[in-house]
Protein backbone atom coordinates (compact mmCIF):
# COMPACT_ATOMS: atom_id res chain seq x y z
CA UNK A 1 0.00 0.00 0.00
CA UNK A 2 1.85 3.29 -1.13
CA UNK A 3 -1.04 5.75 -0.89
CA UNK A 4 -2.66 7.18 2.11
CA UNK A 5 -5.77 7.13 1.38
CA UNK A 6 -5.25 3.52 1.16
CA UNK A 7 -4.77 3.03 4.68
CA UNK A 8 -7.30 5.53 5.71
CA UNK A 9 -10.22 3.17 4.16
CA UNK A 10 -8.24 0.40 5.77
CA UNK A 11 -8.91 1.81 9.32
CA UNK A 12 -12.64 2.51 7.87
CA UNK A 13 -12.77 -0.99 6.78
CA UNK A 14 -11.19 -2.38 10.36
CA UNK A 15 -14.04 -0.77 12.27
CA UNK A 16 -16.87 -1.34 9.62
CA UNK A 17 -16.25 -4.80 9.67
CA UNK A 18 -16.20 -5.71 13.21
CA UNK A 19 -20.04 -5.75 13.33
CA UNK A 20 -21.07 -5.45 9.59
CA UNK A 21 -23.67 -3.28 8.74
CA UNK A 22 -24.61 -3.60 4.84
CA UNK A 23 -26.04 -0.36 4.47
CA UNK A 24 -23.50 1.57 7.08
CA UNK A 25 -20.34 -0.11 5.02
CA UNK A 26 -21.70 1.11 1.82
CA UNK A 27 -22.49 4.67 2.93
CA UNK A 28 -19.32 5.28 4.53
CA UNK A 29 -16.98 3.26 1.91
CA UNK A 30 -18.32 5.03 -0.82
CA UNK A 31 -18.73 8.78 1.20
CA UNK A 32 -15.12 8.46 1.94
CA UNK A 33 -13.89 7.44 -2.00
CA UNK A 34 -16.10 10.37 -3.60
CA UNK A 35 -13.62 12.66 -1.14
CA UNK A 36 -10.29 10.51 -1.37
CA UNK A 37 -9.94 8.80 -4.35
CA UNK A 38 -6.78 6.30 -4.58
CA UNK A 39 -4.58 6.82 -7.33
CA UNK A 40 -4.67 4.42 -10.41
CA UNK A 41 -0.75 3.62 -10.46
CA UNK A 42 -0.96 2.27 -7.45
CA UNK A 43 -2.33 -0.62 -8.40
CA UNK A 44 -0.75 -3.45 -11.33
CA UNK A 45 -2.22 -3.21 -15.25
CA UNK A 46 -1.75 -6.54 -16.57
CA UNK A 47 -2.34 -6.05 -20.41
CA UNK A 48 -5.28 -8.43 -20.94
CA UNK A 49 -6.87 -9.44 -17.39
CA UNK A 50 -7.27 -7.59 -14.60
CA UNK A 51 -5.20 -7.21 -11.42
CA UNK A 52 -6.81 -8.20 -8.01
CA UNK A 53 -5.34 -6.62 -4.85
CA UNK A 54 -7.22 -7.18 -1.75
CA UNK A 55 -6.25 -4.36 1.21
CA UNK A 56 -8.15 -5.61 4.31
CA UNK A 57 -9.31 -8.88 4.86
CA UNK A 58 -10.66 -9.40 8.75
CA UNK A 59 -11.45 -12.52 10.51
CA UNK A 60 -15.40 -13.29 9.90
CA UNK A 61 -14.62 -13.35 6.17
CA UNK A 62 -15.42 -9.48 4.93
CA UNK A 63 -12.74 -8.13 2.87
CA UNK A 64 -11.75 -5.23 0.28
CA UNK A 65 -10.31 -5.43 -2.91
CA UNK A 66 -9.01 -3.17 -5.75
CA UNK A 67 -9.03 -4.47 -9.04
CA UNK A 68 -7.12 -2.49 -12.12
CA UNK A 69 -9.00 -3.39 -15.68
CA UNK A 70 -7.40 -3.53 -19.01
CA UNK A 71 -9.23 -2.09 -21.45
CA UNK A 72 -11.34 -4.86 -23.23
CA UNK A 73 -11.14 -7.10 -20.02
CA UNK A 74 -14.46 -9.10 -19.72
CA UNK A 75 -14.89 -11.34 -16.35
CA UNK A 76 -17.00 -14.70 -17.04
CA UNK A 77 -20.61 -14.31 -15.25
CA UNK A 78 -20.62 -14.56 -11.58
CA UNK A 79 -22.39 -14.68 -8.55
CA UNK A 80 -21.01 -13.51 -5.46
CA UNK A 81 -21.37 -13.58 -1.64
CA UNK A 82 -24.30 -12.03 0.50
CA UNK A 83 -23.17 -8.50 0.60
CA UNK A 84 -21.29 -7.18 -2.09
CA UNK A 85 -20.03 -3.35 -3.24
CA UNK A 86 -18.50 -2.31 -6.60
CA UNK A 87 -17.06 1.17 -6.72
CA UNK A 88 -15.86 2.78 -10.04
CA UNK A 89 -12.61 4.75 -8.63
CA UNK A 90 -11.70 5.96 -12.39
CA UNK A 91 -12.55 4.42 -15.80
CA UNK A 92 -16.02 2.92 -16.85
CA UNK A 93 -17.29 -0.42 -16.40
CA UNK A 94 -19.85 -2.40 -18.67
CA UNK A 95 -21.98 -4.30 -16.11
CA UNK A 96 -24.56 -7.55 -17.64
CA UNK A 97 -27.14 -8.39 -14.81
CA UNK A 98 -28.62 -11.81 -14.64
CA UNK A 99 -31.06 -13.56 -12.97
CA UNK A 100 -31.39 -17.32 -12.06
CA UNK A 101 -34.89 -18.84 -13.80
CA UNK A 102 -35.27 -22.93 -13.70
CA UNK A 103 -32.32 -24.57 -14.87
CA UNK A 104 -30.19 -21.54 -16.71
CA UNK A 105 -29.69 -17.64 -15.96
CA UNK A 106 -31.34 -15.03 -18.19
CA UNK A 107 -29.49 -11.76 -19.14
CA UNK A 108 -32.01 -8.94 -17.75
CA UNK A 109 -30.39 -5.91 -17.61
CA UNK A 110 -26.93 -3.81 -18.74
CA UNK A 111 -25.78 -0.69 -16.90
CA UNK A 112 -22.26 1.42 -17.13
CA UNK A 113 -20.39 2.75 -13.85
CA UNK A 114 -18.53 5.35 -14.27
CA UNK A 115 -15.91 7.38 -12.06
CA UNK A 116 -17.73 7.99 -8.22
CA UNK A 117 -20.61 5.12 -9.49
CA UNK A 118 -21.20 2.15 -7.31
CA UNK A 119 -23.41 -0.08 -6.80
CA UNK A 120 -24.09 -2.57 -3.29
CA UNK A 121 -26.59 -5.63 -3.24
CA UNK A 122 -27.45 -8.12 0.04
CA UNK A 123 -28.55 -10.98 -0.85
CA UNK A 124 -28.98 -14.51 0.82
CA UNK A 125 -26.37 -15.59 3.47
CA UNK A 126 -24.46 -18.37 2.85
CA UNK A 127 -24.63 -18.56 -0.59
CA UNK A 128 -22.43 -17.12 -3.70
CA UNK A 129 -25.23 -16.51 -6.17
CA UNK A 130 -25.88 -13.59 -5.20
CA UNK A 131 -26.05 -10.17 -7.97
CA UNK A 132 -25.12 -12.47 -11.03
CA UNK A 133 -23.48 -10.58 -13.52
CA UNK A 134 -20.24 -10.16 -16.48
CA UNK A 135 -18.37 -7.18 -16.07
CA UNK A 136 -16.18 -5.37 -18.92
CA UNK A 137 -13.47 -2.90 -18.82
CA UNK A 138 -15.17 -0.40 -21.72
CA UNK A 139 -11.61 2.06 -20.51
CA UNK A 140 -8.48 1.20 -18.54
CA UNK A 141 -10.53 1.57 -14.66
CA UNK A 142 -9.73 0.79 -11.16
CA UNK A 143 -13.03 -0.20 -9.07
CA UNK A 144 -12.48 -1.23 -5.14
CA UNK A 145 -14.52 -4.37 -4.37
CA UNK A 146 -15.95 -5.21 -0.91
CA UNK A 147 -17.03 -8.84 0.20
CA UNK A 148 -19.19 -10.45 3.07
CA UNK A 149 -16.73 -13.82 2.05
CA UNK A 150 -14.00 -14.30 -0.42
CA UNK A 151 -15.33 -12.80 -3.93
CA UNK A 152 -13.38 -15.48 -5.83
CA UNK A 153 -15.83 -17.98 -4.28
CA UNK A 154 -18.72 -16.84 -5.82
CA UNK A 155 -20.51 -19.36 -8.47
CA UNK A 156 -19.36 -18.84 -12.44
CA UNK A 157 -21.86 -19.40 -14.48
CA UNK A 158 -22.43 -20.62 -18.43
CA UNK A 159 -25.04 -18.42 -20.46
CA UNK A 160 -26.32 -19.46 -24.34
CA UNK A 161 -27.97 -16.77 -25.12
Amino acid sequence: MSHLNQWKLRNILQELFVDPDSDLITKKVTAFLLKHPIPMTDFPLIKGTYSRTIFFRSDNGFEAMAARWSRGTTSPIHGHPYYTLYYVVNGRLGIDNYKKAADRIEKTTSEILSRDQFLSFTGKPGTFDNHIHKVEAIEETLSIHISSNDATKGEVFNYAG
